[in-house]
């Protein structure tokens, strides 16, 4: 499944499971109890914080975030909008399939400049 956080498209085979084996490391808490505002609160702090410190997210970190919304709220992408107060509005959204393979064969047509990233 191809998932959209801010302008970077991955790809999860099977959230449910990945979140299953990996929540742990993620640093999540038990999956099992979160709610949906909890996985989009979760998220929206591991982003900011990694645009707050200017270290970018390593492909595993991204897919791990994206398995954990798409496994909570169902959507297949958050872009998370910064607002004129200086916080973050996150909006999740259920894009069509094809919008994102688009998307997805644009961004490694360009060479990668919106950031492409596959699972081997």
């Amino acid at each position: 499944m191809l998932f959209l956080l801010n302008d970077t498209i991955i790809e999860v085979a099977v959230p449910e499971m990945h979140v299953q084996q990996r929540w742990r490391d993620m640093g999540c808490g038990d999956p099992q109890g979160l709610r949906a505002q909890d996985a989009i609160s979760f998220v929206q702090e591991q982003v900011t914080e990694s645009q707050t410190s200017g270290r970018e997210l390593d492909d595993e970190h991204v897919r791990d975030l994206a398995a954990l919304i798409i496994t909570k709220t169902g959507a297949n992408s958050l872009i998370l909008k910064p607002t004129v107060g200086g916080t973050i509005e996150p909006r999740l959204r259920d894009l069509p399939a094809l919008v994102l393979e688009t998307y997805h064969r644009g961004a490694a047509n360009e060479g990668g400049q919106a950031a492409m990233r596959k699972k081997a």
